[in-house]
């Protein structure tokens, strides 16, 4: 059986039916190797032997047989190899998978338009519909994803804890998180010798520290009442950092490997005799010795450990399982298994809980990037969880990725991943959440020419309590940047210079997911007293003075505007004009404006602007803009109406800057 800290660590594919024709003499030693799952040994052994091979059909099987090798030892581009050559062998017309598992490998290279054309040929040669289908779909996301990065993660490769071979599933093994374990096959392992199934040295637990600075040691491996001459790998250490629990899979001369979880005391920086944790009896009759046990994790309290294994009662591959700590005995229960929520008819492996609750863990029966990808999912009760959900590009790619773990409570840690672009097969790599960046940039310029206004006075003020004075440059400009404009934060405007109408807007980062630069113009007008300035439309019903407020128009967010403008410049006193078309009697129209000019003082007054302030005036026909001769020249009726309301209008003029609010005192 494979080795458990890798439980399974392989360029993965749904498990397929594998035909299998009579193996010729030349290959039993290399199907013999095969089938023990010394997947490096068979792959060499099928090399040597294949140019004996005269069979067509049996060149085909044996050139399978390789691409199945790498991919098992997790060579996704030599498995893609070595299907291609079985293809061109015309092995499909024996085994249809062998275009499923090609399709497979380029997918998980991140070469999603190749691996969509092999999925197609799988499915056209009679492949399973819903499969296909569902891998094409995938791979469409998958491009878009990493495309478009959908998260803002940012992701390091850990070049000094890594090396050339095998480096992965990092867990923290100290209070203040400073310490890491981790698993690697790199050359100061103990024991002599290759892994059969990966070809590098046998699986041991590394340590390495963090100084002040951040920087990682170089990693030491930790002492031989740990590390064997067999795999050790995938810790986890409980919340005091006193007890480790690891991953051992005993090698024998037969070929097995069975993996179970064992227990061990920290003492200072050394480690105590490791002892089993029982969780299958394999020694009995009847009993099923074969079942792989590995990837514990432990809940905040200490009082579950979760752990991936393919022991019978699961639903398909490798499945989460946990047991319960009983206290008094001081032992632990009996697996049960994590449930359908979670766990599919692929591996869902590499468990790990957050502070908060949440699961997080590995699988390739969702629907992810390619190979193995990382889920989060929410915890309902106790030992329950559902909805996992994929945590998408970067963390995830095409290739596999797992092993997550959190520096505590922050949006930050690290994972595992053979992505393309790394140090060695499996690398560790860091990952966190930046800040969300925020920064106003703007200009201030004259509204009649157009030109910068230097020394203009802005004030921004955010509903944090925060509040900002700031002079424009010479050029006009200003800006609040490195963390002056926060997220979850409404700001506010305003834009002053002496001899200008006052301006300014409103913006917020309430709700925003990227960093974003608000990036803003402000015309300030001269102020000319007892000049007319135009009001957005303000409109009446017909022949009436109230507001028009419909589906189609809403007068009161016209007068807006003016409240607005006010409210900017406190000292304006206005003269609020209204003006009707030429229509009518002049004495009708001259009350009709009134009453209306009337009506937007009004508005204005309950929205709290002093009544001294705004001076309402109705001017009738008595100033139209377009006279009755140039209206009646007109072509058509709907021009000559349009030119009617360009006279039907509500303005203001500024006609002094000097109000001073009396003391009601």
């Amino acid at each position: 059986m494979r080795i458990a800290q890798r439980l399974i660590l392989t360029c993965f594919t749904l498990v397929l039916a594998i035909a299998v024709s009579a193996q010729s003499k030349y290959t039993e030693d290399a199907d013999s190797q095969y089938n023990r799952e010394g997947y490096h040994e068979a792959a060499e052994a099928y090399k040597r032997v294949y140019p004996k091979i005269n069979s067509i059909e049996e060149k085909g099987r044996v050139l399978f047989r390789i691409g199945e090798c790498h991919r098992l030892m997790k060579d996704c581009a030599g498995a893609a190899e070595w299907y291609e050559k079985a293809i061109t062998a015309k092995y499909y017309k024996t085994n249809n998978d062998v275009y499923f598992n090609y399709a497979e490998s380029l997918r998980e290279q991140g070469k999603f338009d190749e691996a969509v054309v092999q999925f197609q040929k799988y499915l056209e040669r009679g492949g399973d519909k819903g499969l296909a289908n569902g891998r094409i779909a995938d791979c469409e996301n998958a491009a878009l994803m990493i495309d478009q990065p959908p998260t803002r993660y940012l992701v390091e490769n850990e070049i000094v804890l890594n090396s050339g071979q095998f480096d992965y599933s990092p867990v923290f093994s100290s209070k203040k998180n400073d310490e890491l374990v981790f698993s690697s096959s790199r050359q100061a392992s103990v024991g002599s010798g290759d892994d059969p199934i990966t070809g590098e040295s046998f699986m041991d637990l590394f340590t390495s520290s963090r100084d002040k600075k951040g920087k990682w040691s170089t990693p030491t491996p930790l002492n031989n009442t740990v590390n064997t001459t067999s795999n050790e790998g995938a810790a986890a250490f409980d919340k005091k950092a006193s007890n480790m629990y690891f991953t051992r899979c005993i090698y024998t001369k037969k070929g097995n490997f069975a993996c179970d979880i064992y227990t061990v005391k920290k003492q200072g920086k050394e480690f105590g005799v490791s002892e089993l944790v029982p969780i299958i009896e394999r020694e009995c009759d009847g009993c099923n010795d074969s079942s792989q046990v590995g990837h514990p994790t432990l809940t905040p309290d200490d009082m579950n450990m979760i752990f991936a294994s393919d022991m019978p009662g699961g639903y398909g591959g490798k499945d989460l399982w946990y047991i319960a700590y009983d206290r008094k005995a001081k032992t632990w229960g009996k697996p049960q298994n994590l449930g359908d929520k979670i766990n599919t008819t692929g591996d869902e492996m590499f468990p790990f809980v957050h502070e908060n609750g949440s699961l997080y863990f590995s699988s390739n029966g969702l629907s992810g990037l390619g190979g193995l990808d990382i889920f989060k999912a929410d915890n309902v009760g106790e030992m329950q969880w559902e909805n996992p959900t994929n945590l998408q590009y970067p963390i995830n790619s095409s290739s596999e990725d797992f092993g997550i773990i959190f520096d505590g409570d922050k949006d930050q840690g690290f994972f595992s991943s053979n992505r393309p672009g790394g140090k060695g097969k499996d690398d560790i790599y860091s990952f966190k959440m930046p800040p969300l960046e925020f920064c106003l940039k703007a200009t201030v310029y004259d509204f009649d020419s157009g030109n910068p206004i230097a020394d203009a006075k802005v004030i921004v003020q955010g509903t944090d309590g925060s509040s900002y004075e700031i002079v424009t440059d010479g050029n006009g400009g200003f800006a609040l940047c490195e963390g002056q404009i926060i997220a979850e934060t409404n700001y506010s405007v305003d834009v002053a210079k002496d001899g200008y109408i006052g301006t300014g807007d409103q913006f917020s980062t309430i709700g925003l997911t990227e960093s974003t630069t608000f990036a803003r113009e402000y015309f300030l007008q001269p102020i000319i007293l007892n000049t007319e300035y135009d009001l957005p439309l303000v409109l009446y019903p017909f022949d009436k003075s109230e507001l028009l407020i419909n589906d189609e128009v809403n007068s009161a967010d016209s007068l807006n505007y003016l409240y607005d403008l006010l409210t900017r410049n406190p000292t304006f006193v206005i003269q609020l004009e209204a003006h009707t078309d030429t229509r009518g009697k002049a004495d009708y129209n001259q009350s009709l404006s009134q009453r209306r000019a009337e009506t937007c003082v009004n508005y204005l007054i309950t929205k709290g602007i002093h009544p001294l302030r705004m001076k309402p005036l109705g001017l009738g026909k008595s100033q139209p803009i377009i006279s009755d001769k140039a209206i009646n020249a007109m072509a058509t009726e709907e021009e000559q109406e349009q030119a009617h309301q360009v006279n039907r209008r509500t303005v203001f003029k500024i006609i002094s800057y000097d109000f001073v609010e009396p003391d009601n005192n």
